[in-house]
């Protein structure tokens, strides 16, 4: 018994590893395009209105594989998902450095990117329910982590970006060392998902005996779960598309710093998510979101009144911190609301949060024309408020890993 138990413990810490690489390559591919931005704003010649309508189009293509994934999983198993969407998001970026480097081609770009979104909101998808799935065996949250490796992946992806725009190397060679990183590390994660082959999160059953009116009550809770990790999303998917344009149009700054400004944001999220599960043991799920909302709107404030790279990049930090956790611990919350609502809640609540995070970008983008960098990113200002006013209600239950199957 003790044997038996000690070779699922391995075997579970080895799905562990594999999908904290998952989340990794998700977190370079979208950062690399994402840390480019600014480059590709001067290179197209975009308006405010045009940006936000280019950055729509991941929006519109991840929103469309959050809403096809439950169809695409119940035809194809976990394992072969999580090693072709990487290897599909690494495609796109070369076609989208090749518009940019080589055709210098804007339709095009629009193109890709939409077909870039429509693979990213699958993977987001399969490697968030795949967590659950490992979060399940091991009992404890471990959402935080995961996407922590996220956050280490945009950190890993913003970096180069920084790298490369310093060393004037073309997007298309930037994007090409990036794709076949992440053709590696799609390789590498299926070490550790041998007897994944079968498992898709389409097929599981119904539990019966589960009252209506409970069942009601447990939907209203992730409604409001769900707005409030949206809100919170929010404003990471406006650091993550206009802090580095904000940072050059708005406040002045260098292409280079620009960059680096994104980068110290992404390192905070990071950094939050890996300490993520001691400040929620320690402090609890309300006052963990509490405390981290309020350093993010302080951020943002510095971010938007604030000048010169020093307290910049201090906003930045305090902005990065701020939006760390509202996205996984909504996730814990929502995966641990029993057999019927667990595996569907995690798919609602990523819909909200990658919606969010996606849609927030673009209509900032459209503000911008009217009132200019970066005043416009009042708007994350706003939003973030509202996610903290909802933090109260729908952490007023803590999450129950164990409860989860």
């Amino acid at each position: 018994m003790t044997q038996a138990t000690s070779t699922a413990s391995r075997r579970v810490l080895t799905e562990r590893d594999s999908i904290n690489l998952i989340f990794l390559a998700a977190g370079i591919s979208f950062a690399s395009w994402a840390g480019r931005l600014s480059v590709i704003d001067e290179v197209f010649d975009f308006s405010g209105l045009t940006f936000g309508s280019f950055l729509l189009c991941m929006t519109a293509g991840t929103l469309l594989g959050i809403s096809i994934i439950p169809t695409i999983s119940r035809r194809f198993d976990t394992r072969k998902l999580l090693f072709y969407f990487p290897i599909l998001l690494a495609a796109c970026l070369v076609g989208l450095g090749i518009s940019i480097s080589v055709t210098r081609s804007p339709v095009t770009a629009f193109i890709i990117l939409f077909i870039n979104g429509i693979f990213f909101g699958c993977l987001d998808i399969m490697m968030n329910v795949s967590g659950a799935r490992v979060e399940r065996h091991r009992g404890r949250s471990l959402m935080p982590i995961f996407h922590g490796f996220f956050s280490l992946g945009t950190l890993l992806g913003a970096g180069l970006a920084t790298a490369t725009i310093t060393l004037q190397m073309l997007t298309i060679w930037h994007f090409a060392m990036v794709a076949a990183l992440l053709v590696l590390i799609a390789f590498l994660a299926q070490l550790g998902l041998a007897g994944w082959e079968k498992e898709n999160y389409g097929t599981r059953s119904k539990p019966a005996g589960r009252s209506k009116a409970a069942s009601n009550q447990k939907l209203g809770l992730l409604l409001l779960l769900g707005l409030m990790v949206a809100g919170l999303s929010f404003a990471e998917g406006a650091a993550n598309d206009w802090i580095a344009l904000a940072s050059v149009s708005g406040h002045g700054l260098p292409h280079h710093t620009g960059a680096l400004m994104f980068t110290l944001f992404v390192a905070a999220m990071t950094a939050g998510r890996f300490a993520g599960g001691k400040i929620v043991d320690n402090l609890g799920p309300r006052r963990t979101l509490l405390l981290m909302g309020s350093i993010g709107l302080v951020g943002i404030c510095m971010f938007l009144v604030g000048h010169g790279p020093i307290v910049l990049g201090i906003a930045s930090v305090m902005w990065g911190l701020g939006s760390s956790l509202g996205f996984p611990v909504g996730m814990t919350i929502a995966a641990s609301q029993g057999s019927r609502l667990g595996p569907n809640a995690v798919s609602i609540i990523s819909a909200f949060g990658y919606g969010a995070m996606l849609s927030g970008p673009p209509l900032i983008g459209f503000a911008v024309d009217h009132t200019g960098l970066p005043q416009a990113l009042w708007i994350a200002f706003a939003v973030m408020l509202m996610s903290l006013l909802l933090s109260p209600r729908v952490t007023r239950t803590p999450a129950k890993i164990e409860g989860i199957d």
